[in-house]
């Protein structure tokens, strides 16, 4: 889910909340990993602003939370510049709830986010306006927006915090590839793309500290290792994963899930073929380092057995999604990603399809970071 802060009438809670349930009370988030730079992306910047940073919808406050998200990147439909972030970072407010509002068309996207200017729009700036979004649950298979920039508000080289000016060209994941991102919560961190072509259930929220809205399934997915939510956390949804390289990184994918195992990111050029529009940066671009990746070949099969047994593999009981990775001599297998490893989950695994290995993998609760 978003990043969260609690408010009430005598003032600011104290703390980030990863959960925050009607009813009970909200349990205080895990320290996040230490950033591997020691940039600010909570504070207010002065404008022009690099992305990467604290932002979201202004009037993202409901049930006595305020919430708030990454401003990821900056992309072009050849006219305009829009921020991209995630639908439920700029947008998810879909009922009328603890507000009495829903997200609509021209809504103002602030920087930072509420919950870092004491759930008090007036703290922040509008950067953006609400232009486009895809809703997970509206079939198109991303969680994503777009705010039409505000002149003269955001860093027109798209620069991202810790990062710089990126390549305009796009890259695929690749088994084993380090990537990183810079986001509101964890700051740049770096980790390693785990799975590809990942189907996952993900659990999503009406509003901020809402009621559970459902679970969206996604196809096609990419997986990167997250332990202890290191990688990424609560509030750092809408962040653009990009190669791990100094220097003009191309992107891989926009992040908007995960659990204390993995993050997960659409393939940066479904989302931007959706929303008919582009990466601003440079040209080139050197590709990032993966190392014991699978042969071409041995991938493609593992990744054809997959598909042919998807079906199957969703229907195991307790299953959350499935993905194809590599085991540590670089052999291709297919992941079973289940929240939690019982005894009755292995025994209802297959060892293997078609000679490639099943592995089971305990993710945890996916969610909408």
């Amino acid at each position: 889910m978003k990043a969260l802060t609690g408010r009430s009438t005598v003032g600011l809670c104290v703390g980030i909340l990863v959960v925050a349930l009607v009813g009970q009370a909200a349990q205080p988030a895990a320290k996040p990993g230490k950033p591997s730079s020691a940039i600010d992306t909570k504070a207010k910047q002065t404008p022009p602003i690099k992305l990467g940073t604290s932002g979201g919808w202004a009037y993202d406050l409901a049930n006595g939370y305020c919430c708030g998200g990454t401003l990821g990147a900056l992309v072009t439909d050849g006219t305009q510049q829009y921020i991209l972030s995630n639908f439920h970072v700029l947008a998810a407010d879909t009922v009328p709830g603890g507000n009495g509002l829903v997200a609509e068309i021209g809504d103002p996207v602030i920087q930072p986010g509420l919950i870092d200017v004491g759930c008090r729009a007036s703290g922040a700036q509008t950067v953006g306006l609400l232009a486009a979004y895809a809703d997970p649950f509206d079939g198109l298979n991303i969680d994503a927006a777009l705010a039409v920039v505000v002149p003269g508000m955001v860093d027109a080289s798209g620069a991202i915090l810790g990062i710089g000016v990126l390549s305009s060209a796009t890259a695929p994941a690749v088994l084993k590839q380090r990537v990183k991102k810079t986001g509101r919560t964890t700051g740049l961190t770096a980790s390693t793309v785990q799975g590809l072509n990942a189907t996952i259930q993900v659990l999503y929220d009406t509003e901020c500290a809402g009621s559970d809205r459902g679970v969206a399934t996604f196809t096609g997915q990419i997986l990167v290792g997250n332990r202890g939510n290191k990688f990424l956390a609560a509030g750092d949804s809408g962040s653009l994963l990009v190669e791990d390289v100094a220097t003009n990184p191309r992107a891989v994918g926009l992040l908007y899930a995960g659990s204390s195992q993995i993050a997960v990111a659409h393939p940066i050029n479904d989302v931007l073929t959706a929303l008919g529009v582009s990466m601003v940066g440079v040209a080139g671009g050197a590709a990032g380092a993966a190392v014991g990746q699978p042969a071409g070949a041995e991938l493609a099969a593992a990744l054809q057995v997959q598909r042919r047994h998807g079906r199957a593999l969703a229907a195991i009981p307790g299953a959350v999604g499935h993905a194809v990775g590599a085991d540590d001599t670089g052999r291709p297998v297919v992941m079973l990603l289940v929240e939690q490893a019982t005894p009755a989950i292995r025994a209802a695994a297959p060892a293997a399809l078609e000679g490639v290995r099943v592995v089971v993998t305990e993710v945890g609760r996916v969610v909408a970071f």
